[in-house]
């Protein structure tokens, strides 16, 4: 892969991560009230900054290796139980690409409701369901996200430069409005620590932590360009390590002022569109002037969920766990087929589903289950392959800390997957369809063992313990080089 990336460019594509914090806090807030939803964010913040030193440490092992943790966790895990890895790879995929089905909703609806509030725009499919503006406008966002990451990963993280310094400008009016704005005003006592559930049961407080993790782990993608960046070992490191401390400022400073700013009763009742009502407040008719970088922010968003969930794809591919057609590189050293993949995979979601709010709880699963696993593997990879070169070394007592970080999302997954219905917004429907989807991926699996590597089944796979640096990208399950598309490539690299 071509490497062009700092870790500056790592930092602007966790930018993505503040729409995770506007998808859910309006619904966070009116459930269980500000200060809560607050505290919830901060220990999760927290425990990502904490998970961000492990992935650093494990990218640093595995410098030409795309696909970020969840290559990581298929490293840990080969070797106790194989198809592990698979399921973490195609659970990782999940989290990210199937939230650009919400995401281009959600951005489709504040464009209609800041520029076309009065449209009839409509088009009815054979199977009954109508596709109004919003969701036009999210297929052509889905399309867009792909084509920005499909010639390159330097336009991709130009786009994302400009639109991450729109949406800083966004945050900054955002946050300083309400002191400042004549019509705004903010009011502490607004915040409390109730809301429509009681925050004392600790099982609702769990299931919402379940619900929301995915908005502050997220700041992992900085390890998926690990084989891109030009220093993979400090721009690696320095981007999960920084992304992670902006992110904890970010989801401690935002909620506690627009919750003040409107009270949690307005957030809870227009949990979509209490942004246009912030900006309503701040800057009056010339609200949209505000609005303009959450937009510019949801296209950061699903930018970057299309190039790591093509990554993943990839990555996982050229590890043996999934089909070796998503092992591919274009002509523009970027993995097209995984791309072209995920992007069609999601406008089918929105044309026959709909609806993908429910899509996007199911991929919570598979995402949590990737992080847990990739925690883990920390702990194995030390245990069992303790001499593989680690550039990045944390000390021992890290390793106490990655089993606490292990048990607590664990625990996490254990209560969300038993207790879905306490949010009011998902039940085992959503869980059960996590669950299938994340069998999908042993299906695979298997596939590619049995039916294109033609081998046994590997339960356990002990791989090379000590990988050549100089390898582009080495590929344990067959030792080939990177395979791309010869009939995409210049002639110079074809000859």
């Amino acid at each position: 892969m071509v490497r062009t990336l700092t870790w500056r460019d790592g930092m602007v594509f966790a930018l993505n991560m503040p729409i995770g914090l506007f998808l859910t806090l309006g619904y966070t807030v009116g459930a269980i009230g500000g200060w809560t939803a607050i505290a919830i964010w901060g220990v999760a913040c927290t425990l990502a900054f904490l998970q961000s030193h492990l992935f650093a440490e494990m990218a640093a092992m595995f410098p030409n290796k795309s696909g970020g943790i969840s290559v990581y966790a298929y490293e840990g895990w080969k070797r106790h139980f194989a198809p592990l890895g698979a399921i973490a790879a195609f659970g990782y995929w999940m989290g990210w690409s199937l939230s650009l089905s919400v995401e281009g909703v959600v951005l489709g609806t504040l464009i209609e409701q800041a520029f076309f509030p009065d449209n009839d725009i409509a088009v009815r499919l054979p199977i009954g369901h109508e596709l109004g503006l919003p969701y036009l406008i999210a297929i052509g966002a889905i399309v867009t996200a792909w084509a920005l990451n499909y010639f390159g990963v330097k336009i991709a993280a130009g786009v994302a430069r400009v639109t991450g310094a729109l949406l800083v400008i966004g945050l900054v009016v955002l946050v300083v409005g309400p002191f400042v704005s004549s019509g705004a005003d903010f009011d502490m006592s607004r915040i409390t620590w109730s809301g429509a559930s009681s925050p004392l049961d600790w099982k609702i407080i769990v299931v919402w932590f379940y619900i929301t993790a995915w908005t502050t782990y997220g700041t992992e993608v900085c390890a998926s360009f690990a084989a891109e960046y030009k220093d993979p070992v400090k721009d690696t490191s320095r981007a999960l390590r920084a992304s992670a401390a902006m992110i904890l400022g970010i989801y401690l400073v935002v909620p506690y002022v627009v919750v003040g700013a409107l009270g949690e009763e307005t957030i809870g009742a227009n949990p979509v569109n209490y942004i246009g009502l912030a900006f309503d407040k701040i800057l009056g008719s010339y609200s949209w002037l505000g609005q303009l970088p959450i937009m510019a922010a949801f296209i950061i968003a699903m930018m970057t969920a299309t190039a790591d969930g093509g990554r993943s794809l990839y990555g996982i591919s050229r590890s043996g766990g999934t089909i070796k057609q998503l092992g591919v590189l274009n002509r523009y050293g970027v993995p097209g087929r995984a791309l072209t993949t995920d992007m069609m995979i999601n406008v089918v979601v929105l044309i026959v589903l709909g609806e993908p709010i429910a899509i996007l709880l199911a991929s919570n699963l598979g995402y949590l289950t990737a992080v847990t696993l990739a925690v883990g593997a920390f702990v194995l990879l030390r245990r069992d392959r303790p001499d593989i070169p680690r550039p990045i070394r944390l000390a021992r007592p890290w390793i106490p800390i990655a089993c606490v970080l292990f048990a607590i999302n664990a625990f996490a997954i254990g209560v969300g997957i038993l207790n879905p219905g306490l949010t009011g917004y998902g039940g085992l429907s959503e869980t059960i369809t996590g669950i299938g989807i994340l069998m999908i991926a042993c299906v695979l699996w298997y596939y590619r063992q049995r039916v294109q590597d033609k081998t046994s089944i590997e339960w356990r796979v002990r791989g090379d313990d000590h990988p050549d640096p100089t390898d582009p990208d080495p590929d344990p399950a067959d030792g080939a080089t990177v395979q791309t598309d010869c009939a995409e490539l210049p002639t110079e690299t074809r000859s």
